[in-house]
Parts: C-alpha cells; structure tokens; sequence
C-alpha cells in the first residue's frame, strides 16, 4: 500500500547508512504521475540534488537513488536500505 508523506518533511533530511554514517541530504526528487497521483522515482542527494533543484545537470548519476533505497518509516530520520552508497 502506497504511504503518503509531505515532501518538505524530506527535503533537507540527512540520509544516514545502516551504521549511523550520514550519506547526504535529501536535496531534490524525482516523481511520475500514475492516475491522479504522484509517485516518487528517485531521490537526489548532496551536490548532485543541488544541482538539480536549480535545473543543473551533474556529470554521473552519483548522488541519485531509486525510492526504494530509502526507509522512510521515519521521515525525519530516513536511512539507506542495505548498503548502497550513491557516492
């Protein structure tokens, strides 16, 4: 079942690994509409979110995750799942 969360709740949220480590902030997303709704995509960390919220664009992919990279159960607390590391 899909979970609705304000997204200024997110934005500017240190994502942290499994371990504790900060990976970056939540800078910018990236979302679809599917029926009346929106979806998140991904989720833009660090300079490359950054850069994408002003419309620039970031040589690589790094700094960028699918939705289901992040645990949001807590959305003032969001953590990696597993151990990716979008650096």
């Amino acid at each position: 079942m899909a979970r609705e969360i304000h997204l200024e709740v997110l934005i500017g949220r240190v994502v942290r690994d499994p371990a504790g480590r900060a990976v970056g902030r939540i800078e910018e997303m990236r979302a679809i509409r599917h029926g009346g709704a929106w979806h998140i995509t991904h989720f833009m960390l660090g300079p490359a979110g950054w850069l994408a919220r002003l419309g620039l664009r970031h040589p690589g992919r790094r700094g960028r995750l699918r939705w289901n990279a992040l645990d949001l159960s807590d959305p003032l607390r969001p953590r990696l799942v597993g151990d990716r590391d979008p650096r």
